[in-house]
């Protein structure tokens, strides 16, 4: 899961910290039992069924996460591979 994210939306936008059961909270909201903070990778299917919705989309935090390898080993295939699909999320 994608705790840290959530945790530093939390800390950023409420000045408090949150450990939520995802799963759990995500069920609840079908069910019509509120809103909450929620990572978008969680919601694609529930968002095209209708279940759910976003609220505020402009709300949003980001991670930057960083890559390290040998620089030795920066021509390895599967390194080169791996480096060019994170390019692509990006």
């Amino acid at each position: 899961m994608d705790l840290p994210i959530i945790r530093r939306f939390w800390r950023e936008h409420f000045q408090k910290r949150s450990q939520p059961d995802l799963h759990s909270v995500l069920m609840a909201i079908e069910h019509g039992a509120g809103i909450s903070l929620l990572p978008t990778f969680m919601l694609d299917d529930h968002l095209s069924r209708n279940k759910v919705k976003i609220m505020y989309p402009s709300y949003t935090v980001h991670n930057d996460l960083y890559l390290a390898y040998q620089v030795k080993n920066r021509n390895l295939p599967h390194l080169k591979t791996l480096i060019e699909a994170l390019k692509k999320t990006v």
